[in-house]
């Protein structure tokens, strides 16, 4: 007999359960249910007096209960497992849950463990930063262009904030104060969501974005805001606010200055490349490469 090795975490088994009833019960595929979800939620996070309706919402009043008792699953679940874990991506995984005999779009999340890996090789080393602040007062914006759920930003929000503590010598409070503020984008408009929902539950200041950085970068096709209701007091209020404005986006002003920037320099006459003498015991320098 074969075995399937899960690619979740048992905290999210009863969850899953919950979610697969739901799907036998109303006939709603696990697909339309996993975003039903994820828009709940999104609506339920949202700091405005009159939140707006949920556009395709396509499920009856009586469903609203399964869909807050899941939140409540959720809930729960982040209140356990990020203080033993330091972050945790539910969604990523219940999504990994539900499509785990291969019936979904390929997509794979990154391991929890791959993702820490990373982010803590790509802070090492790190010094402290000046200058002007990003937006909500920080100095260190944390970018990824093809996010997912959020993993990769939210191991390297923690490995930052880790960081500051041990090696900057930032009280937890001082840390907490300074922390990261995280851009997450992809095409996938569900994954955008799911990185949302997990950066407003782990008190990150920050934005998700959907839009192509590859053909159209300046172009939003939907956004998020995340958290503006703990800034510049600290509350456990978390907030996210759908945003269409390509300027309100650190992500895309970034992509623009990419942009200006390679312009310039394509605009510029080629420079004859300087000859050298060659000397004893002279080798060749590498080349810095800018980013921009």
């Amino acid at each position: 007999m074969e075995t399937t090795e899960k690619t979740y975490r048992p905290s999210i088994e009863a969850l899953h359960k919950v979610f697969t009833d739901m799907c036998t019960r109303t006939g709603f595929t696990p697909d339309s249910v996993f975003e039903g979800l994820l828009d709940y939620i999104i609506g339920y996070l949202n700091p405005s007096l009159t939140p707006e309706p949920i556009e395709g919402w396509k499920f009856k009043p009586q469903h609203a209960e399964t869909f807050a008792q899941m939140l409540d699953m959720v809930m729960e679940i982040y209140k356990k497992e990020i203080p033993r874990l330091g972050w945790y991506d539910p969604f990523g995984d219940l999504y990994m849950a539900i499509h785990s005999g291969g019936n979904g779009k390929g997509q794979f999340f990154t391991p929890p463990s791959v993702a820490q890996v990373v982010a803590q090789c790509n802070v090492a080393g790190w010094s402290e930063p000046s200058g002007q602040p990003t937006p909500f007062g920080h100095r260190i914006i944390i970018n990824d262009c093809a996010s997912g759920s959020g993993r990769m930003p939210l191991a390297a929000y923690v490995a930052v904030l880790h960081q500051m503590q041990h090696e900057w010598g930032y009280t937890p409070a001082q840390a907490e104060a300074q922390r990261p503020y995280l851009s997450c984008e992809d095409l996938d408009f569900n994954c955008v969501k799911m990185a949302a929902i997990n950066m407003a539950f782990h008190g990150c200041f920050g934005e998700a974005v959907v839009h192509n950085t590859l053909t159209e970068p300046g172009e939003v096709l939907l956004g998020y805001i995340i958290n503006e209701t703990m800034y510049p007091f600290q509350t456990d209020v978390p907030s996210i606010r759908k945003e269409t404005n390509p300027l309100k986006f650190t992500a895309t002003r970034l992509w623009a200055l990419r942009q200006k920037a390679q312009q310039e320099k394509q605009a510029q006459p080629a420079q004859p490349e300087p000859t050298e003498e060659p000397t004893a015991g002279n080798t060749k320098q590498p080349v810095q490469l800018s980013l921009f």
